[in-house]
């Protein structure tokens, strides 16, 4: 298999996931480039091989934390809440810092990539999916599970991963999307002060400016 080590086909069940990082720039998954959502989209996942429905797309990595060890106005755009698990969050943010830290992006195939030697080329880059906002275009979900330990004890007391596993076929060179639905509550909230702010701003009537704090939120 590839550096992910996914099998030969490149095929993963969500049961053989384990600790592996799959769907990473190395192992040559997934793609990063901008979004057909559109440039307010940014930049967007894309399959680069064909992904059967039930198959881990890419794992979603990020940066555990809790949401007491916010910055007041931290983006918040990239972190996905993980069920059961305390009032854990992932924070994909760094990942995709990694890929915009890099001045010679977009390469000559309009790819973006973190820097040459750059630990994310190894990491799962399910943080740069988007919600294509209609069901009907989504083709993954986020599903979450514990990685393989030794003993019950020590497997409920592992912290749950997220990962995208495709909803329908999936082929070489479609963008992959997902809802973000409940797991990105902070999401949900920067849009509608985003939208409030908007709304404030064409009636001129702005007497306080809307700031969004991510603590209490869950």
């Amino acid at each position: 298999g590839g550096a992910g080590g996914y099998g030969t086909e490149g095929r993963c069940p969500l049961a053989a996931l384990g600790h592996r990082e799959i769907g990473t720039l190395a192992d040559g998954r997934v793609e990063v480039r901008p979004s057909t959502l559109g440039e307010a989209a940014g930049l967007g996942l894309f399959a680069r091989e064909r992904v059967q429905p039930g198959e881990v797309v890419s794992t979603y990595h990020g940066s555990l934390l809790y949401k007491e060890e916010m910055a007041p106005e931290a983006d918040a755009s990239y972190i996905v809440r993980l069920p059961n698990a305390g009032g854990a969050l992932v924070n994909g943010k760094p990942y995709a810092d990694a890929i915009r830290a890099n001045p010679a992006n977009p390469s000559a195939d309009g790819c973006h990539v973190p820097l040459a030697g750059a630990a994310a080329w190894g990491f799962g880059a399910g943080a740069m999916a988007n919600d294509p906002r209609d069901k009907r275009r989504t083709n993954a979900l986020l599903a979450f599970v514990k990685p393989a330990a030794v003993g019950k004890a020590v497997a409920d007391l592992a912290v749950v991963r997220p990962v995208l596993l495709a909803t329908r076929q999936i082929e070489p060179g479609e963008e992959v999307f997902y809802s973000y639905g409940s797991n990105k509550p902070f999401e949900r909230l920067r849009q509608a002060l985003q939208a409030a702010q908007q709304k404030e701003a064409k009636g001129k009537q702005i007497g306080c400016k809307l700031v969004w704090r991510e603590h209490g939120v869950i």
